[in-house]
């Protein structure tokens, strides 16, 4: 493997691992977080017990998307990527800047409609990675 194949390797599995960390705490969160109480303006003990079980289906069931995306990304990087199949060299970056993009809207929308501040700018540092990695991967051929 070439060195910019390795650098683009390194930053594509830089954005991968936040993305499947952040997916696994948010499938297996039993109550919100801060922010979430913030925008709510409710502690999760104030909700009703029907609400609770609704946001705590939203969350589990966006943290397991964000889980399976991320292993599918794991598996492209580890199988068709390092065998220099050009085709992942695009959808690596396409997959996982677009469920970035979906988590950064989410917050975003919550960030202006709400006092709640959730953190979605370190989000674009991941997108910048997927970006580089896909620069390198083509430049590496």
């Amino acid at each position: 493997m070439s060195q910019l194949k390795l650098a683009a390797l390194i930053c594509h599995g830089l954005a991968i691992v936040p993305m499947l960390i952040g997916g696994l705490v948010y499938a297996t969160r039993e109550s919100y977080l801060s922010y979430h109480a913030t925008a709510t303006a409710y502690t999760w003990e104030e909700l009703t017990p029907g609400m609770q079980t609704l946001l705590q289906a939203m969350l589990n069931g966006a943290g397991g998307l964000m889980v399976l995306v991320s292993t599918v990304l794991l598996i492209l990087l580890c199988i068709p990527f390092k065998n220099n199949d050009r085709w992942s060299f695009w959808a690596i970056p396409l997959i996982g800047i677009s469920a970035i993009l979906i988590t950064i809207r989410a917050a975003f929308y919550v960030a202006i409609n709400t006092p709640s501040n959730p953190p979605w700018q370190w989000l674009l540092i991941l997108i910048c990675l997927f970006i580089s990695g896909w620069l390198l991967s083509y430049k590496s051929n």
